[in-house]
């Protein structure tokens, strides 16, 4: 077997929650090195800047300043680097590559935190470990799953891909505000969010939506299931719990979907199957990459209910990038996923 690579990166939208996050896991992780470190906002100053809690940390004056997105993709040509990691919002890094197509074949790995190729475009591999573990490990373009669909499909997956649902999912969840972003907005304030919970984009207008009906599909059907999704914000800073229901093929007992669900999720390493009676906590997975799951039947046995709570920022965001990047340049899956976000 091979030795595991060192991932030379280049961070893009270091600035946002989600590149804070992974700069954070990548600095404890031996097999990840940061090169480059850009913000268009934040470009000209030290990286230490760019959060209180990362200026204390250990090692953070000998980080890159940043630099502007073209600045540091530019860098890729040199071979520096051989790792490019986006934390752009959506259809932004597709932007850039329209402006110099070569800096999408300069780096040997890409990992895309945006929605753009989701689809699998471009040759690009859908990056739920739990999933799609065979096709990620030594894969050179992934596209990390948005939170939403990471908590949604990890919560039906086993019951999927046993062929035991049978029409349209029901997807309701509740997110942190730091799933809208780090830019300041009213609606994110503090005394705008503080003491209320408010539901948005209900139905199936919302982007996430398409992600979880391809998630959702079972490998060989005809057809692709409906979701209808009802995403609510709710005054914490991180964090997402989501319930899914659907009608099963045929009646099931909750002793059934449990036995289902723990040999399923028996060896994945940060999905836990909680024990009868315990229900998922988003307190309980803060910080961390671990994805904690509850299963039920109800209605006589004829409705799967499951509930799954992550963290948004890492497993469905940054601890993700770093678990598939860890399949993708062949270290421990794990590696370097073992700390607690102090935030």
């Amino acid at each position: 077997m091979s030795a595991p690579l060192v991932a030379r990166v280049v961070l893009l939208g270091a600035s946002g929650y989600a590149g804070l996050e992974f700069l954070r896991l990548a600095r404890r992780h031996d097999g990840i090195a940061i090169v480059a470190l850009a913000s268009r906002e934040a470009a000209g100053r030290p990286a230490r800047e760019l959060s209180p809690l990362l200026a204390a940390a250990p090692g953070a004056w000998d980080l890159p300043d940043i630099v502007t997105p073209e600045a540091a993709l530019a860098g890729l040509a040199d071979g520096t680097a051989d790792t490019l990691v986006s934390a752009l919002p959506h259809g932004a890094l597709a932007e850039l590559m329209k402006l110099e197509p070569a800096w999408l074949e300069g780096p040997r790995r890409i990992v895309d935190l945006s929605g753009d190729r989701r689809d699998g475009s471009l040759g690009f591999a859908y990056g739920l470990p739990e999933m799609n573990r065979t096709r990620l490990a030594g894969a050179t373009r992934v596209a990390n799953p948005g939170c939403y669909p990471t908590a949604a499909t990890l919560a039906a997956l086993p019951a999927v891909e046993a062929g035991l649902t049978a029409g349209p999912f029901t997807v309701t969840a509740l997110s942190g505000v730091t799933g809208a972003g780090r830019k300041p907005a009213l609606k994110t304030s503090f005394a705008e969010l503080d003491g209320g919970a408010a539901f948005y984009q209900v139905g199936s207008s919302h982007a996430h939506v398409v992600e979880m009906e391809r998630n959702l599909t079972r490998s060989g059907a005809d057809t692709t299931p409906r979701v209808a999704f009802a995403p609510q914000l709710v005054p914490m800073s991180r964090g997402i719990l989501a319930t899914v229901t659907a009608p099963l093929s045929r009646p099931m007992s909750d002793a059934d979907l449990r036995d289902l669900y723990a040999a399923r999720y028996r060896d994945e390493p940060f999905v836990t199957l909680l024990p009868p009676g315990e229900w998922p906590a988003t307190h309980a997975v803060r910080g961390t990459n671990m994805v904690t799951v509850s299963v039920t039947a109800v209605h006589g046995g004829t409705t799967l209910m499951a509930v799954t709570a992550i963290d948004n920022l890492v497993k469905g965001a940054a601890g993700q990038a770093v678990q598939n990047l860890n399949l993708m340049t062949g270290h421990p899956e794990a590696a370097g996923l073992s700390e607690i976000s102090p935030w």
